[in-house]
Formats: C-alpha cells, structure tokens, sequence
C-alpha cells in the first residue's frame, strides 16, 4: 500500500472530502477488519464495505434502533448472508462472528478454531 505524505492544508482539505476507504489507502494503514483475513487481506470492495457498515451499526448505533437490530441479526444469526459476504470479502466469518459475540457478551475474545464451544 502506497503512503502519500500530506504536504499542505490543501492536501488536507482534499483529504477530508474523500471516502474513508481512498482516506485509509492514501495514509497507508490496513482494512479495518484485516485481523479477520481469511487469506491475508481482506478484498477492498462492496462486500467488505457492507459488513464494516453492519459493524458500525452494531456498536455505534443506538441500543434500541431498527438498524442496530438489523445489524445484530446480519451478524449473529444470518446462516447464509454473512458467510457469503464474508467470503466475497475475504473475511474469516468464523472469526469475526466470535470476536463479535465476545465483545457483545463483554466476555475474553478467544476464538476457537473447529469444534469447541463454549467462551474459556
């Protein structure tokens, strides 16, 4: 990933009228759920925007709102959507399932790998 140093307030003018993903690749810093690549990057795309939003909804989002609850359901308990998402985007669903569910739960974020269950 190519990092471009801000020279000027123009340069930073321009960047602050930019998405966050041209933010993120102009100043060099990973995906925000690069942990949870399944094969070392998370594929930059639609797929990979829509599950970010859905975990911005999730824990940014007011308890009680439609979209929280949308977002609470895409990520916990969708069996077919998210594990396609995730897999278009290169994204370990497993993982960011787990890590997800620990952090609601206020539980250590372990993630098991195969056929345990249960939070350690």
């Amino acid at each position: 990933m190519a990092q471009f140093p801000l020279e000027n307030l123009e340069d930073l003018m321009l960047l602050s009228s930019m998405n966050p993903r041209d933010i993120r690749q102009r100043c060099g810093l990973p995906h925000p759920l690069s942990k949870f690549a399944a094969n070392g990057a998370v594929k930059d795309g639609p797929y990979a925007d829509t599950i970010l939003k859905f975990v911005h909804y999730l824990t940014l989002g007011e308890p009680d709102s439609a979209m929280r609850r949308e977002a609470e359901w895409f990520l916990f308990e969708s069996e077919t959507t998210f594990f396609r998402l995730c897999l278009n985007a290169g994204i370990n669903a497993k993982k960011l399932r787990s890590h997800l569910l620990c952090k609601q739960l206020g539980v250590e974020d372990v993630y098991f790998d195969g056929g345990a269950s249960g939070v350690a």
